[in-house]
């Protein structure tokens, strides 16, 4: 492979836990469909046996394999590392980046190693872990956002970290300083992220990478147990490796959708979005004008504001039957937000403007959103992507928030502030 590819793509399965079968599974998957000249593939498995990084060779082979010592896969920078030697080793004309994650979350016995390590004076505590590892908290991406949570003294502040969406918030951060360490090492932008993890189709997180990444691909709820149809995925890709960026991009949301209205899992939910985070900017310079909108006239439209939360959560859930996992963790489809909003009664035609324009920079095609799709009729009419949006009255807005630079360069959390406030 001593040419440039057409595509270098690493797959980084941190299946340290208790989804370690469906991670093998995934690896089979790749290992099945095998390099080429033009298409490298390359992964890393971490399961609790250890982990290794491979190069795929001829279908069913292995061009290349290492076994790592210790190796931490919840590190981000192992995962800096580990994408830069696959794609220094092979260079290509686009790059591509899988993330595999902890999927169900951190084990107790996980969370209270690095609760030690975080508060050194600390006695390990079996009861607080197990507790925790129930918590949204611990489906944090990254080893370095769980210690953060777990590092006050305060019981009760370490419970609230887990629930108020700070973690979310620190993994945003933590995966920006990685895509931007992997942008400078290849020289341009990943080509296509895709998160074959949870609740990451997000407005803060799609914001943050805007300069490292070109493509996002991600859902707005928990991703199956079985992950994507790499198969399906990178045999395409394989078959057709002049593909774009875009084109790539789009094809996982198109696989994905088709494998899981086949197969659809017990829960149901299932979405995926193809982010062009090259039109970002223009979703969130409408999203800062909608919170503008409403901050400006809180008295008023507080209450339509509120409709539209629980409305779109009784669409969701059913009317409670179903149970969304994206609600849990404070985040709302800001699609369906900004269309009732648009259709609402409110007196404030800046409020209906800027949500109408909001829906119009998402929309299929024409907006940032370049593929979409869901399985179950409780998922139509959602734009794609999340935003964090705290109920109030439950918990608080996450200090955490104020870091992102979605939050720095809009309105949005002071609108937030402002709608807890009416309501207190």
């Amino acid at each position: 492979m001593a040419n440039k590819a057409k595509w270098t793509v690493l797959t980084y399965i941190a299946a340290h836990n208790n989804l370690n079968n469906y991670g093998r599974n995934s690896l089979d998957e790749l290992l099945a469909v095998g390099s080429t000249s033009e298409v490298v593939l390359g992964a890393l498995y971490d399961c609790k046996v250890g982990a290794a990084r491979y190069v795929m060779g001829d279908p069913g082979g292995v061009e290349w394999q290492k076994q790592e010592g210790r190796f931490d896969s919840g590190d981000p920078d192992e995962l800096i590392d580990t994408a830069k030697w696959l794609f220094e080793k092979y260079p290509a004309e686009r790059y591509g980046l899988v993330l595999w994650s902890h999927g169900t979350g951190w084990e107790p016995s996980e969370i209270e190693e690095i609760a030690k390590e975080a508060r050194l004076a600390a006695s390990r505590d079996a009861a607080e872990s197990r507790e925790r590892s129930s918590e949204p908290g611990s489906r944090a991406l990254f080893r370095t956002t769980l210690r953060s949570l777990l590092k006050p003294e305060k019981r009760i502040e370490r419970a609230i970290l887990f629930d108020d969406g700070t973690g979310h918030s620190l993994d945003t951060l933590e995966l920006a300083r990685v895509t931007d360490s992997i942008a400078k090492t290849i020289g341009q932008p990943l080509d296509v992220l895709g998160m074959d993890a949870c609740l990451m189709a997000n407005l803060e997180v799609a914001y943050e990478i805007r300069k490292a990444v070109r493509y996002l691909v991600a859902s707005e709820e928990l991703v199956p147990a079985h992950s994507w149809p790499y198969k399906e995925v990178f045999g395409s890709l394989r078959a057709k490796p002049t593909m774009t960026g875009a084109e790539l991009a789009k094809l996982v949301v198109d696989r994905y959708i088709a494998y899981y209205t086949a197969k659809p899992p017990s829960g149901g939910d299932v979405t995926k979005v193809a982010l062009d985070l090259g039109r970002i900017d223009d979703v969130v310079k409408m999203v800062n004008e909608l919170a503008e909108a409403l901050r400006a006239d809180m008295s008023t439209v507080a209450d339509a504001l509120w409709d539209a939360q629980v409305g779109i959560r009784q669409r969701e859930s059913r009317d409670g039957k179903r149970q969304p996992n994206k609600f849990d963790y404070t985040l709302w489809d800001m699609g369906s937000l900004a269309a009732r909003l648009a259709e609402s009664k409110v007196n404030s035609t800046a409020v209906r403007q800027a949500a109408t324009n909001t829906v119009k920079a998402l929309s299929a095609g024409a907006g940032a959103v370049l593929a979409e799709g869901h399985y179950g009729a409780w998922f139509d009419g959602i734009g794609g992507a999340s935003v964090y949006f705290m109920p109030p009255g439950q918990q608080r807005v996450a200090p955490s928030y104020a870091q992102l630079a979605f939050a720095k360069d809009t309105q949005w959390g002071e609108m937030l502030l402002a709608y807890h406030k009416h309501f207190s």
